[in-house]
This record gives structure tokens, C-alpha cells and sequence, in this order.
């Protein structure tokens, strides 16, 4: 067999590089990773663009504002509703409220309180994101009222244009919350009881002052003495206790101005209480003109008032002295009376008195003659026998 001739060794060529397919792939992933970013945003922007739509369609969605408010709150009490939310621009706060029969809400104004009305957006100026409310309700059972925070944006704080993107930017900043409160009516008040009658309470009776007891003081006054054309006396005289003890037992004796003088003791008298008096009287016959005086004998702490005198003007004139006259026609001195001889004249005569044969002076009694006065006369002792009394 023939050999075949081999051809000589070739140098091998080194193997080249595909640059080209590199390149290529280097673009692609650049491409996708500026895909997904366009993706990404798109769906982020979709997504701020279909919040607001979404919220309104449902109306259940997740609120942006936290709106805080009470459960329950009674017609005509005030209640706070307060939220809490971070504005992404510059805008205002609004407040809104369902319409409901028989409720209103009112809100502090400028000049007072002013009415809510319901179903608009009442705008809010304040800046605490607080407002006080106060609920009216004219019906008779419970309510439960939704009460929304709207946040709108300023017009000016989104760029003016046409674009419906630039709209969309606008809607998506809005946000709202919303919470529930349960209005109840307000509870009649209970009638206050009538007040009972205070008990009267007794006066209290102030206690008398102790009165300082000193000692008995008896004084003595004479009242009056006075005497008759007949000769009959009575001399009158009050004895008074003007100290603050009893006196005790005590006597007093008079001098009596007749024709023969009389000095009257008399028996023990009564005790006198403090401020008590007695007035005594002594009757007596044949008063002539004198001094009468009285004075009492006990042993009190004043013996300067103890002693008491007045003078009588007696207009007695004794026409039993036998005097002598010489009758026409005879000589020599006779016994003469004017009232001639009459059974009285020695039993009445000077001569017979004070004493008497019909009793022991000076407690008794003589009658005279019916004969000449015409019934029984009963003859005046030198005091009285029914001494002292007290009135």
C-alpha cells in the first residue's frame, strides 16, 4: 500500500472573544433594571392616583387622618374630637357630619356658639387639630353619628397645569378620617325634694343673775297722822324690808301725842322678806297737838332708817274740865258743866282716863247710852286691834 504523504503540522489560531455577545448582554440588563424601576414606578404612582378613588368607592378603607373622639356623649354636653395626621403640603381641615333627624352640632365661635350644618365641610381654622363639639338631639332614644376630619390641600400647593397627572398629585394628597359617637338624650332631672321644715329650736332661757345677798335693812315711813274735832287720832306708817335677807322677827313702838301721852310697844311682828312692806296703823282718842313718832327695834345692818316723826295739828278742845261759874243770884263757887248732869260726864271725866271699868286698856270697848246717840257707840282704843296688814 502506498503511503500517503502527510502534510506538514498547521500553527493553531487562538480562539477570539465574543465582544460583541458581551455587550449585548451588559445592555440587557441595564434595559431590564430600568424596567423594573419604570414598573416600580408606575405601580407607586397608580397607586397614589387610585387611594383617594378608592376610599370614596368603598368608603370603609383604612383612614390616613386618626381621628379620636368619645364612645358616648349626652345632648347639650360638650365633647373634643382631635386627629392626628402629617400634611405632605400646606391645606386646611374640615368637619363633616351625617344628617340625622332631630341632631345638630354646634362649635365656639367668635360671638358665641354657631351651628354645624350637616352633610358640608365646615372649615376649621384651628391649629391644635382639636374642636370642641356640643350635640343637640331632639329625639328620645340614642344615635350613633359618623363624624369625619378632611384634609384638603391649598391650591397653590400643587403645580398648576392640565396634565391629568398634575390632578391626580392634587387628589392624592387629600386625606380623611373618620369615628363613630353614639349621641344620647339628655336625662330630665330628678325633682329635688322638698325641704322639710327646720325644728324649731328652743330659746334658751338665760339663767337669772345671782342676786348678792345682803343684810336685812327694815325702814320705817310715816304715811300719815291726822286726828278729827272729836279728838280721835290714826297715824299711819309703812315698814318696808329694803335689804336682802329676811329681817327676822322684830318689834317697833310709837309715841302718841294725847293728853296724857302714850308710849305703844308692840307684840313680835312677822319676818319681812327682801322688798316686802307692811303698812300698820294706831288709832287713839284725846289727840292733842304733837310730835307722833315711831321706831323699830331690831338689830339690822341700818339703824339710820329705823326712826321716823311728824308733827299733829289736833284741833281737840276737852270740854269735859268742870269749870266754875256763879249762877244769878248766888254766891260762892259751884261746879258748872255745859252739858249739865248727865250719866257720862264722871265715867267720861279726865279723872277716869286711860283706864276703864269695863276693860283693860288699851284693847277694850265702852258703849255709849242709846239714849242720847241713839244706838251703840263703840269708844276708839289708843290703836287699833286688827294691826298691821300688808297690802
Amino acid at each position: 500500500m502506498a503511503d500517503i504523504p502527510q502534510s506538514a503540522p498547521r500553527t493553531p489560531y487562538p480562539a477570539e472573544e465574543p465582544r460583541a455577545s458581551l455587550l449585548s448582554n451588559i445592555l440587557a440588563i441595564v434595559g431590564f433594571i430600568i424596567l423594573i424601576v419604570v414598573v416600580i414606578w408606575g405601580l407607586v404612582h397608580l397607586a397614589g392616583i387610585s387611594r383617594t378613588w378608592l376610599s370614596s368607592l368603598f368608603g370603609g378603607g383604612a383612614s390616613a387622618i386618626e381621628v379620636s373622639a368619645p364612645e358616648r356623649a349626652v345632648s347639650g354636653v360638650p365633647f373634643d374630637v382631635s386627629w392626628k395626621y402629617n400634611e405632605p403640603v400646606e391645606g386646611t381641615y374640615a368637619f363633616l357630619y351625617q344628617c340625622r333627624s332631630g341632631l345638630q352640632f354646634q362649635t365656639p365661635g367668635p360671638s358665641g356658639n354657631m351651628s354645624i350644618p350637616c352633610g358640608a365641610a365646615f372649615t376649621l381654622a384651628s391649629a391644635t387639630k382639636e374642636i370642641s363639639l356640643t350635640p343637640f338631639l331632639g329625639s328620645d332614644g340614642a344615635l350613633d353619628v359618623p363624624v369625619s376630619i378632611v384634609f384638603m390641600p391649598n391650591a397653590t400647593s400643587t403645580d398648576s397645569t392640565s396634565s391629568p397627572q398634575a390632578g391626580a398629585g392634587q387628589a392624592a394628597q387629600q386625606a380623611q378620617g373618620s369615628a363613630t359617637v353614639t349621641i344620647t338624650p339628655a336625662e330630665a332631672p330628678a325633682p329635688a325634694p322638698a325641704p322639710e321644715p327646720p325644728a324649731p329650736t328652743p330659746s334658751p332661757v338665760p339663767a337669772p343673775p345671782p342676786v348678792a345677798r345682803t343684810p336685812a335693812d327694815l325702814s320705817v315711813r310715816i304715811v300719815s297722822v291726822t286726828s278729827d274735832g272729836y279728838g280721835n287720832g290714826a297715824a299711819v306708817f309703812d315698814i318696808a324690808n329694803v335689804g336682802g335677807s329676811s329681817s327676822g322677827a322684830y318689834h317697833f313702838s310709837a309715841s302718841l301725842p294725847t293728853r296724857s301721852g302714850y308710849a305703844y310697844t308692840s307684840p313680835a311682828q312677822s319676818p319681812l322678806a327682801p322688798g316686802s312692806h307692811i303698812v300698820s296703823t294706831l288709832r287713839f282718842s284725846q289727840a292733842v297737838s304733837g310730835v307722833f313718832t315711831v321706831s323699830i327695834t331690831t338689830p339690822d345692818a341700818n339703824q339710820s332708817n329705823n326712826y321716823a316723826s311728824q308733827f299733829l295739828n289736833a284741833p281737840y278742845y276737852n270740854y269735859n274740865d268742870a269749870y266754875n261759874y256763879l249762877p244769878t243770884g248766888q254766891a260762892g263757887n259751884y261746879p258748872y258743866s255745859p252739858y249739865g248732869a248727865m250719866p257720862y260726864q264722871t265715867q267720861y271725866s279726865s279723872a277716869y282716863y286711860p283706864y276703864s271699868s269695863y276693860g283693860q286698856y288699851p284693847y277694850a270697848y265702852q258703849p255709849y247710852s242709846p239714849q242720847y246717840y241713839g244706838g251703840e257707840y263703840y269708844q276708839q282704843s289708843p290703836y287699833s286691834a286688827y294691826y298691821p296688814y300688808a297690802y
